[in-house]
C-alpha cells in the first residue's frame, strides 16, 4: 500500500511492487541452488536501481552514491565524481562526491609520515568542485588516483611512505628496575630524587641488592618489645605551643636539650637559617620539635625531619666499590638525610651474619667510652633494608660529619636517628664521605680496632685503615 508522507522519500512508494520483486529474486536464488553471497549486496543494489528506474525513469544518483554503485550519466553531467563500489578488496580508487564529504583542492591534512605534495588548478565546473582523493588499501598503500569527468581540476598526490620500522621493545635493565622502584620510594616521602648510575651494571649488583627494600627514613622494629620502647605516650613528651620557635630558651621542648650557651648558660638551637652550627658538644642529642608541638613544617627547630631536598647518584667508585655523590651544590651545615634500617639491640650484633656487619651503625652518641653506661644499647642494620647511606664509603678526611636528633620519640629511650650533615661547601658530583671511626686520632699511630680494614681514601692525613 501506499504510505502518505510529506516528502519525497524512497521507501513510501510502489511498496507492493518492491516487495514481489524481492521475493521472486530469494525464489529464484533457491531454485538455482547453494551459490556464493559475496556480490549479494551488489545484486540488491541493482533490483533497487531497477525500481528506481520504472518509477522516475531515471536512476537516483543519491541512492547509487551512498550505495556505492557506478556514477551515472545525470551525476557526471552535474559534475559530481562518485565513489566506486569497493566490493573487492583491491579496489584502486575512492572518489569522494562534493554532496557527500566536499573536498575542495587546497592543502591537505597530514597523513602518515609526511605531507603530501598537491599539484592543482581551478575548476571550470561552476558551484560544485570536483576532487579527487586516493584512498588507502588494506595494506597501508596509497591507490592511484582517478581523475574527475568533469571539468580539468586534478590533484597528484605523491604517496607518504606507510610501512612501519620494525619496533624493537627493549626490556628494562636491572639497574633500571632497581632504580625506579628506589626512587618511587623516595617520592612518596617527598623526597629528592635517588639515582644509580649507568656505570653500574646488572652483572655488577650484589645479590642482597636485588632484594635490597629502599625507605628513605625511620626504622623497621622486627622485635615487638623495641618497638613499644620506641613509641612512647604523648604524655612523655615534652612539647611546644609556639607557633614559629625563634627562641630556644622559651621552646617547652628544649627543656631537655643540653646545648647550651656558655655565657648565658640558656639553652640554644642547633641549627640557624636552616643550617647546622656544629656547637653540639659530642654525646649530647639534639631536640627538635617533636610531632605533638604546635609549630608547622617550616619551623627553625626542625630541619633533620624535613624531606631530603638533595638528589643523590649511587655510582661505581672504581676505587672503594660503590659510593655516593651528590648531584647538587651542598652548602655547610646543610641536613642531608639519615640512617635508616633494621634496629637490633647491641647484644645481638654477633649473631648477625657476617655479610651485616659492614652496615652496622652504632647509637652511641650518648655513651661514655670505658665507663658503666645505663640503658639499652642499640644497633641500626642497613643490609637488607634502608636508604643511600647504605653506601657512603670512609674518608680520613672526610666531608659529612654525623650527629643524633630525636624527634619521634624521647632521649631516654636511646633511639636516636643518625643526621649526617655537609661539614664543608660540597660540589655536585664530589663522593660524600664519612670517618667510620671519628673518634681517634687521624693518623697511624691510632690505636687500631680488631675489625679493621685497609683505608683507600688517598687522604694526606690517612692513617691506613678504617673500622668495619
Amino acid at each position: 500500500m501506499n504510505v502518505p508522507w510529506p516528502d519525497d522519500a524512497v521507501h513510501k512508494r510502489l511498496t507492493d511492487q518492491r516487495s514481489q520483486g524481492y521475493d521472486e529474486k530469494l525464489e529464484k536464488r533457491r531454485q538455482a541452488g547453494p551459490r556464493s553471497t559475496a556480490d549479494w549486496d551488489e545484486e540488491i543494489e541493482k533490483a533497487y536501481a531497477r525500481v528506481q528506474e520504472r518509477e522516475t525513469g531515471e536512476t537516483n544518483s543519491r541512492l547509487r552514491l551512498r550505495r556505492g554503485n557506478p556514477p551515472s550519466a545525470s551525476a557526471s553531467s552535474a559534475g559530481v565524481s562518485t565513489p566506486s563500489r569497493r566490493s573487492k578488496r583491491s579496489s584502486p580508487a575512492l572518489t569522494v562526491s562534493s554532496r557527500d564529504k566536499s573536498i575542495s583542492a587546497g592543502p591537505l591534512p597530514k597523513r602518515g609520515r609526511g605531507r603530501p605534495r598537491i599539484n592543482s588548478t581551478p575548476t571550470s565546473s561552476p558551484g560544485l568542485s570536483a576532487t579527487t582523493l586516493s584512498s588507502f588499501s588494506r595494506k597501508g598503500k596509497l591507490a592511484a588516483l582517478t581523475p574527475s569527468s568533469a571539468g580539468s581540476s586534478s590533484m597528484e598526490i605523491e604517496a607518504p611512505q606507510t610501512t612501519l620500522p620494525s619496533v624493537i621493545i627493549s626490556q628494562p635493565t636491572l639497574r633500571g628496575r632497581i632504580s625506579s622502584t628506589w626512587n618511587k620510594a623516595a617520592k612518596e616521602v617527598m623526597a629528592a630524587m635517588v639515582r644509580i648510575s649507568p656505570n653500574i651494571s646488572d652483572e655488577n649488583f650484589p645479590r642482597h641488592l636485588r632484594k635490597f627494600k629502599y625507605m628513605e627514613t625511620g626504622y623497621v622494629f622486627r622485635d615487638k618489645g623495641l618497638q613499644d620502647n620506641f613509641n612512647v605516650p604523648r604524655g612523655t613528651f615534652t612539647v611546644c605551643d609556639c607557633m614559629t620557635c625563634s627562641d630556644a630558651s622559651g621552646c617547652s621542648c628544649r627543656d631537655l636539650s643540653e646545648i647550651y650557651d656558655l655565657k648565658d648558660k640558656t639553652n640554644v638551637f642547633a641549627y640557624s637559617e636552616g643550617l647546622f652550627t656544629f656547637e653540639v658538644p659530642r654525646g649530647v642529642d639534639v631536640i627538635e620539635c617533636n610531632k605533638y608541638c604546635g609549630c608547622g613544617n617550616d619551623c627553625g627547630n626542625r630541619v633533620a625531619q624535613r624531606p631530603r631536598d638533595i638528589s643523590i647518584e649511587i655510582f661505581d667508585t672504581n676505587r672503594c666499590g660503590w659510593g655516593v655523590r651528590a648531584m647538587n651544590d651542598v652548602p655547610r651545615g646543610k641536613i642531608i638525610g639519615t640512617y635508616a634500617g633494621v634496629l637490633v639491640r647491641r647484644d645481638e650484633v654477633d649473631e648477625l651474619p657476617e655479610e651485616h656487619h659492614g652496615y652496622l651503625f652504632d647509637l652511641d652518641s650518648t655513651e661514655v667510652r670505658n665507663s658503666e653506661n645505663l640503658g639499652e644499647k642499640y644497633t641500626v642494620d642497613s643490609y637488607e633494608c634502608g636508604n643511600w647511606t647504605h653506601f657512603v664509603n670512609h674518608s680520613c678526611s672526610p666531608n659529612m660529619e654525623v650527629y643524633c636528633v630525636v624527634y619521634d620519640t624521647i632521649p631516654y629511650v636511646n633511639m636516636p636517628y643518625v643526621a649526617f650533615v655537609a661539614s664543608t661547601d660540597i660540589a655536585a658530583g664530589r663522593e660524600l664521605t664519612i670517618d667510620y671511626f671519628p673518634h681517634t686520632e687521624t693518623n697511624r699511630k691510632g690505636k687500631q680496632p680488631a675489625n679493621r680494614g685497609d683505608c683507600k681514601c688517598d687522604s694526606e692525613v690517612c692513617r691506613g685503615w678504617f673500622k668495619r
